[in-house]
């Protein structure tokens, strides 16, 4: 769904690299379902969304356009101040 793991591992690389790209996807597959159950309980901002799955903020960013991309989840219009004092959207599950 996300990305080809064929592009995540070079030939040269040893065995160990090359069966850990063809789990990325898996990895990804069940986060990003993780992130949307979450979100159908209730908006958040990748914040959080981490704080309530006891994940790190970071492991929700990178995967929130993923599932906008998929279909779903949006942003809404509503923004916060994070921990960082720095303006963050909103997302909800569509």
């Amino acid at each position: 769904m996300y990305t080809e793991p064929r592009k995540l591992a070079r030939l040269e690389d040893p065995s160990t690299s090359k069966r850990a790209a063809l789990r990325v996807d898996e990895f990804a597959d069940n986060l990003c379902a993780k992130i949307y159950r979450e979100l159908k309980r209730g908006d958040g901002t990748f914040e959080e969304i981490a704080a309530r799955l006891r994940l790190r903020p970071d492991q929700i960013w990178r995967r929130l356009p993923d599932l906008q991309k998929a279909g779903f989840a949006e942003p809404t219009e509503q923004e916060t101040i994070g921990q960082t004092g720095r303006y963050q959207r909103v997302w909800r599950a569509i």
